[in-house]
């Protein structure tokens, strides 16, 4: 662990500036965000400022001023995910739908993708890192699975590629790896929180509560299961963060007990663990010019990797 930047709460999100530089963590909590300098280990900055209802707030973070905001989605902005390559994002609602922004176009979205009449529930999205093509998913109705659909980012009429990943067989995988039908089942029918590419494109990490699961990104298949520690019960009520490392090599996981699971992506096994937070680690992101990522609790710490 390379420097632990104290909070006042729970982290709900984080993520890394482009460069590397410096990670912005937020917190729900107390309409909080957090600026902690990644390469020379100095105090935070703090901005808070709330938007309107239901809409997206474009924060200068020099001034602490909304620049601009978009409004469309008529339930909670639960989910967002910035392309890597241009000014363009996308955004996910309890309202049922996903849309594809441009930070320089306010107005309408440039792009409006409802869900198939097959599942329920808030979507969820993310850019793959190539930023040509996005993921969404959302559960399949009666507890089926979850349904993922492929866009390419520049035509969003209709997806490219679409697959079920069905519940009996997370279930199934899961007991293979060793975990009781009971738990395993349990764990199955949990909804997933985020959607993760590694960068390559070539896997899908899917993150519930309690569980992660890796996809394969052309086909739909479950490729391994890798189990979040929650002190002793079957699930958790809080979803479980994770991620791949840079090189695709490993994903991190964090714990309820406060440590960081590190697995092999490959053949699906724990490598070892990170212990160092006092609380649930809420929040994980990997920095994507340098070798070292950020884990959350309250406390942000920084690790070299």
């Amino acid at each position: 662990m390379g420097f632990v930047s104290r909070g006042r709460a729970p982290t709900s999100s984080m993520s890394y500036h482009e460069s590397g530089s410096h990670v912005f963590v937020a917190s729900e909590k107390d309409s909080s965000l957090r600026i902690v300098d990644c390469l020379n280990g100095c105090l935070p900055t703090d901005r808070s400022n709330e938007g309107h209802k239901n809409t997206i707030n474009y924060l200068s973070i020099h001034d602490n001023k909304i620049l601009r905001e978009w409004s469309g989605h008529t339930g909670q902005v639960t989910g967002l995910s910035v392309s890597p390559v241009d000014d363009t994002f996308i955004s996910c609602s309890s309202d049922g739908t996903v849309k594809l922004w441009d930070i320089g176009q306010p107005g309408n979205p440039l792009g409006d993708m409802k869900l198939p009449p097959i599942v329920e529930g808030t979507p969820i999205a993310a850019f793959d890192s190539t930023g040509l093509v996005f993921g969404i998913s959302a559960k399949m109705l009666s507890d089926e699975g979850h349904y993922i659909q492929l866009y390419d980012a520049r035509n969003t009429s209709l997806p490219f590629s679409e697959m079920k990943v069905l519940r009996k067989e997370i279930e199934q995988k899961l007991q293979n790896s060793g975990i009781p039908p009971e738990r395993a089942f349990a764990l199955s029918k949990n909804n997933w929180e985020s959607l993760e590419f590694n960068k390559s494109g070539k896997q899908i990490l899917c993150c519930s509560r309690g569980v992660l699961i890796s996809v394969d990104g052309f086909e739909g298949t479950i490729l391994h299961s890798f189990l979040a520690e929650t002190g002793g019960s079957y699930t958790t009520s809080l979803p479980t963060s994770g991620c791949f490392t840079t090189d695709d090599r490993t994903i991190l996981c964090g714990n309820e007990d406060g440590s960081v699971s590190c697995y092999d992506v490959n053949t699906g096994l724990l490598s070892r663990r990170l212990r160092g937070h006092v609380g649930r680690v809420g929040c994980i992101a990997v920095n994507p010019k340098y070798t070292q990522f950020a884990s959350a609790c309250t406390n942000t710490a920084l690790w070299i990797w």
